[in-house]
């Protein structure tokens, strides 16, 4: 069907701009629909980077949170452990000393094993005090040629003079008296050495444990 014929100029005139406004029109549409792609395709762009973002710092903090758990878990385990290891020592310690009077004397019946005592105590008093008059004093049952062995073996390691007395009260062990000083190598003497007893107990069990070592406070 054709388009009727303009009545005037005027006419042609607003048929022109009507053109004109209706290609403006389409234009500024494409335009719109472009800009709004691009600010679409941004916004998107900007939300997978903040859930990124967010991922990857929610899934640090779970690290710092399991690596924070993990290190108090090994921490309290090591504390455990050391609280179960000294409680171990302890009980070791506490059978040892029930246990230790009674091999020392069984030791000092032992022939061999007293005579090892007598002069682990004779040769430490040499060194103690030497030149001095000694007074050695052990339990009751000794024959005198065993008193006069023991002068002589003290005058031997350097006591000016030696005297052997009995006392009733002592068991195994000797104690020597010098000028106001005493080496008490009897039990009760022995068994005072305390910390220096337990540490070397301790080591020598480690060393048969083969472990390196026993930790304690």
């Amino acid at each position: 069907m054709n388009e009727p014929m303009p009545q005037s100029v005027l006419d042609l005139q607003v048929k022109g701009l009507l053109e004109r406004v209706a290609h403006y029109q389409e234009k500024r549409c494409a335009e719109l629909r472009a800009a709004s792609d691009a600010q679409s395709r941004q916004i998107l762009a900007s939300a997978r980077a903040e859930a990124l973002a967010n991922v990857r710092s929610a899934t640090s903090q779970e690290r710092t949170r399991i690596e924070q758990g993990l290190r108090q878990a090994q921490a309290h385990a090591q504390l455990e452990a050391r609280q179960h290891a000294q409680q171990d020592v302890q009980q070791l310690l506490t059978s040892m000393w029930s246990e230790l009077p009674g091999a020392l004397e069984a030791r000092w019946h032992r022939r061999d094993d007293r005579h090892t005592w007598i002069m682990a105590a004779i040769t430490e008093a040499g060194a103690l005090f030497a030149e001095r008059a000694w007074h050695i004093e052990h339990g009751p049952g000794w024959q005198e040629m065993e008193d006069r062995e023991l002068e002589e073996l003290a005058r031997a390691h350097g006591a000016r003079s030696a005297e052997a007395i009995a006392d009733p009260s002592l068991g195994a062990g000797l104690r020597i008296r010098a000028a106001g000083v005493c080496l008490d190598s009897t039990i009760t003497g022995l068994l005072a050495r305390r910390e220096e007893i337990e540490s070397a107990f301790l080591a020598q069990y480690s060393s048969s444990q083969g472990d390196g070592g026993i930790a304690r406070d």
